[in-house]
């Protein structure tokens, strides 16, 4: 069954997710050591980016399946386990087909239509497939997933759009401070975000950029990309002459307040969901601070009509995955025909080899195998018309009836839908709601309540945890990082 379980900017505050991501590049491995103990996934694929972290499970036990994403959520974040298990949500079938293709197409991101998910999605894809993670429902999920990401860009607004989350915010730099062209650029990074962020600036015509590094690997990204590469102890001075900072290396902080002693008038665009700046930053009087956030509140939504045309497009490629699992469920049952059809057949033809005659035999067979061939059509097509209208588990059904094939024997389970339909989520849920009934229910119900207040303890469009819990969260994470 398909499955997935999701945290984003959409319902997190940034920095709970960025707790909750921390060292999620762990995550694929603990995932495959974890499920060799009872084996309760088929295949798994992680996306973790700076918006979100989201874990698409092929699983054969749906809740021991998201129990284990929790596991090693909270093994990864060094979260308590009953906190993750409110800030992430899950769902089952056609909804978590449709996140993942909205997502894909930009639809979800903070600056719509932005175009680097789709490679970092492909990337996490292709990532699981070479470690064998990977399943064939996972593979239609994500393929199909992304032939209609590049539909939406091609048929709709949405897609025109089609500009990453860097360009944007030197947009809004530009809105500030005037044009990019006669600015001083320091990049902090030498990932993704900065390569963007510097081939902006260069086709903008920035007047000097220059690119630090805690890694170490600034002198050759500068090299690749033309501009000038700055070391620890020049970082002060470089921070002083510069009018813009694209900080954007998600390596933790590097930029502490007496950087920017004597800086005069510096913007900072914080685009590194583990943020480089120190919290006292933002306090400085002559430091503006722009982060992901203001990016979302600042950025041109698409229009209306735009958004719902794109998802017009989505629609239909959830449609057509659900259809293509559909047919899945009933293949194995039209091979197990096919094969019992045939092995009659072909115990009559060796019948007649045995009796010596062979050319008899010979012209039987080819006989029979056409006569196999216009039998076999009609339930065939059958099969992909009731598979296409959501009816594969009553056919199989009826081939067991008619014909006595079972192919639950064999551990296909296409008419087989697995655990209770009443433990089932419906559309996403918050996990915490879709654990059975039991003491570990009722204890995160009361931490639920504590968290969100009045109400039914869904998300209701904000952050789960408490300010107070938010709070506590980074001062942890604070805490471990000067240790």
């Amino acid at each position: 069954m398909l499955a997935a379980v999701r945290a984003s900017h959409e319902h997190l505050d940034l920095g709970v997710l960025d707790l909750l991501t921390r060292d999620a590049d762990r995550l694929p491995a603990l995932l495959a050591k974890l499920n060799s103990e009872g084996e309760p996934l088929a295949g798994w694929v992680v996306i973790a980016t700076c918006n979100r972290l989201e874990v698409y499970l092929d699983a054969h036990r749906f809740h021991d399946g998201v129990d284990l994403v929790v596991e090693a959520v909270t093994a990864t974040s060094g979260l308590d386990r009953d906190l993750v298990a409110l800030c992430l949500e899950t769902a089952m079938g056609d909804p978590v087909a449709e996140n993942l293709f909205e997502v894909t197409a930009g639809l979800r991101s903070i600056v719509i239509g932005e175009a680097e998910i789709a490679g970092q999605i492909r990337t996490a894809f292709e990532a699981s497939r070479a470690a064998g993670h990977s399943t064939a429902m996972l593979n239609d999920l994500f393929q199909i997933s992304f032939r209609h990401a590049k539909k939406v860009a091609a048929r709709t607004p949405v897609g025109v759009a089609g500009r990453s989350g860097v360009a944007v915010a030197l947009d809004r730099a530009e809105e500030l401070l005037g044009p990019i062209a006669e600015q001083d650029v320091l990049v902090i990074g030498t990932g993704a975000y900065a390569r963007l962020g510097v081939a902006d600036l260069t086709r903008r015509g920035a007047r000097r950029v220059r690119v630090h590094s805690r890694s170490g690997r600034a002198v050759g990204f500068a090299q690749r990309h033309g501009v000038e590469a700055i070391a620890g102890e020049e970082l002060g001075s470089a921070l002083r002459e510069a009018d813009l900072v694209l900080a954007c290396s998600g390596r933790g902080t590097s930029l502490f307040p007496e950087h920017f002693r004597t800086a005069g008038p510096t913007l900072v665009l914080d685009l590194a969901l583990h943020s480089d700046l120190h919290p006292l930053v933002r306090r400085l009087d002559e430091v503006r601070v722009l982060d992901l956030s203001d990016l979302s509140a600042g950025s041109d939504a698409a229009s209306t009509p735009a958004l719902e045309a794109a998802r017009a497009v989505i629609a239909a490629g959830v449609d057509v995955f659900s259809s293509r699992q559909e047919m899945r469920r009933v293949d194995p049952a039209i091979s197990l025909l096919r094969r019992s059809v045939e092995g009659a057949a072909e115990s009559e033809i060796a019948q007649l080899r045995r009796s010596g005659k062979d050319e008899a035999a010979d012209d039987v067979a080819r006989s029979i195998r056409r006569i196999l061939a216009k039998v076999m059509h009609s339930p065939t097509v059958r099969a992909r018309e009731h598979a296409s209208q959501g009816h594969a588990g009553e056919f199989v059904d009826a081939l067991h009836t008619v014909f006595g094939v079972d192919i639950a024997a064999l551990g296909a389970g296409a008419g087989q839908r697995g655990e209770g339909e009443a433990d089932r989520p419906r559309g996403w849920m918050r996990l915490d709601q879709t654990i059975p009934p039991g003491p570990a229910r009722a204890e995160l119900a009361r931490l639920s309540r504590a968290a969100s207040g009045p109400g039914d303890g869904a998300f209701a469009g904000g952050c789960p945890l408490s300010p107070a819990q938010q709070q506590a969260f980074l001062q942890k994470v604070q805490r471990e990082g000067a240790a």
